[in-house]
């Protein structure tokens, strides 16, 4: 019996180095995993191509998603840079074409403000509530959209309503002036000048001594409600 060379290379199928099982070998992979492939070839195979549709899926989603951004910042400010009508359906073309995006939620923002610069205060209330609406919980905007909605209904003479709305910005942090100042206002509009004095005082309570020009200003509406008593 003829002794085996070592150096004598065993003739391997460039076929079988194609194959997914000889790139498994070529890999160094245990034979137990090996096995698995060969018994499961067709489901490997599968896995692997739902795994390459992901990756190339989510890659294109992302490049999307991002051309998208850019041209919804360019369509608003486009639209911002209009005047008059021409800003207006300019604003309302961005929040349709661009639904989901940060640049069609300032082009509902900037809609309201048109509507209330046009004197539709109505139609502006309640696009700034669904704006509001459609919000989370957290957003930043939540407290400036709940100013416009107060100022609006000020506006509008719908006290009531706006007092909700300026008492819940004084629990705000950055909105508690607008709300102190916007709900004495409201209850001197109704005549009730003694809830507004309360009103400036407690105001006045919760002022650090450096708000100086607050303070002075705060001072000037309480000495003119007492001097009207």
């Amino acid at each position: 019996m003829a002794k085996e060379d070592v150096f004598e290379k065993e003739y391997e199928d460039e076929r079988e180095k194609n194959s997914l099982e000889g790139l498994l070998e070529q890999m160094n992979l245990p034979p137990v995993a090996i096995k698995f492939v060969k018994e499961h070839k067709r489901l490997v195979q599968v896995g692997l191509a739902v795994i390459i549709i992901v990756v190339v899926s989510w890659a294109l989603y992302g490049s999307y998603r991002e051309n998208r951004i850019q041209e919804s910042a360019a369509a608003l400010s486009s639209a911002l840079d209009a005047e008059g009508q021409a800003m207006f359906d300019k604003l309302v073309e961005v929040e349709k074409s661009y639904s989901g995006t940060s640049s069609a939620l300032w082009a509902q923002i900037n809609i309201g403000q048109q509507l209330v610069k046009d004197g539709k205060l109505e139609e502006a209330k309640q696009k700034f509530t669904e704006v509001r609406n459609d919000l989370g919980k957290s957003s930043p905007l939540r407290p400036l959209l709940g100013l416009s909605i107060a100022q609006t209904e000020e506006a509008l003479s719908q006290f009531s309503e706006s007092s909700v709305e300026y008492k819940a910005l004084i629990d705000v942090e950055g909105y508690q002036d607008l709300g102190y100042m916007g709900l004495a206002r409201v209850e001197e509009l109704q005549g009730n000048r003694d809830k507004a004095l309360e009103v400036y005082e407690q105001y006045l309570s919760t002022l650090d001594a450096a708000a100086t020009l607050q303070k002075v200003i705060v001072d000037e509406k309480i000495a003119r409600i007492k001097a009207a008593q």
